[in-house]
C-alpha cells in the first residue's frame, strides 16, 4: 500500500480525488487496494490515509472540528481506541446518548467498498440503533476482495472458539432495488462514514 503514500501523501483525504489505475495490473495487492478505494469513494465514504498513530489523532481532531463534534459523546466499545484517544473524545457506551460511533472493524471489502463488522464491534447494539455518524479505524492488511474472503478469514481467525454473530457491513449508500435483497444490508440505513486507514504493510 506504499503506493498510496506516493500518490496522495500521508495526510490527504482521498474522498474527492480521482483514483489512478494500478501501474502493474499483475500486482494483486495493488489492484485490491485500488478497487476498495474506488468503490468506497463511489459510496460517498470519506477516506483518510494514515502512516502513523500521530496522523490518526490529527485526522480524528479534524473530523471532530469539521462537524462541530467536540462536545458530543462518542459511542466506543474498543478498549484500544479508548486508550489511544481518551484525551480527544467524550466517551460513552450508551448508544442513545451519542450520534457518533467510533469503532474498529473485521475487514474492508474491496468489491463493495464496505466495512465488515460483527458482535465484537457492535456488542449488544443492533445496527439500526447505532448513531448515523461512523468513524471506522482499520488497517491496510484488513482489505480483502469479497464478502466470501472476509467470512473465510473470520472463520479461520476464530477457529476453536465461538464464531462472532451479527456479521454485517457498513456502506453509506441508500438501499435500492438492486441491493435490497443483499443479506449484508439487512436492517441498515444510510450512514455518514469516515474511514481512518492505517498502513501496516
Amino acid at each position: 500500500m506504499n503506493f498510496l503514500k506516493r500518490l496522495f501523501g500521508s495526510t490527504k483525504t482521498v474522498s474527492k480525488q480521482a483514483l489512478p489505475e494500478p501501474q502493474d495490473a499483475n500486482q494483486e495487492e495493488t489492484a485490491i487496494d485500488l478497487l476498495f478505494l474506488q468503490e468506497f469513494k463511489k459510496n460517498k465514504g470519506k477516506f483518510l490515509y494514515c502512516t502513523t498513530n500521530e496522523e490518526i489523532s490529527q485526522h480524528l481532531d479534524a473530523i471532530l472540528e469539521e462537524n462541530s463534534w467536540r462536545a458530543e459523546q462518542v459511542l466506543c466499545f474498543s478498549d484500544m481506541l479508548k486508550k489511544a484517544h481518551e484525551d480527544q473524545l467524550i466517551l460513552t457506551r450508551d448508544a442513545s446518548a451519542s450520534k457518533i460511533f467510533f469503532t474498529e472493524c473485521e475487514h474492508l471489502i474491496a468489491d463493495q467498498g464496505s466495512v465488515l463488522v460483527c458482535s465484537n464491534q457492535l456488542k449488544s447494539i443492533k445496527q439500526e440503533e447505532l448513531p448515523e455518524n461512523l468513524i471506522i479505524f482499520a488497517k491496510t492488511s484488513q482489505i480483502v476482495r469479497s464478502i466470501s474472503s472476509a467470512l473465510k478469514s473470520i472463520k479461520q481467525r476464530y477457529q476453536g472458539t465461538p464464531l462472532p454473530t451479527k456479521i454485517t457491513s457498513f456502506k453509506n449508500n441508500k438501499i435500492t432495488e438492486e441491493n435490497q435483497d443483499d443479506f449484508m444490508h439487512y436492517g441498515s440505513k444510510t450512514k455518514n462514514l469516515y474511514l481512518l486507514l492505517l498502513e501496516d504493510y
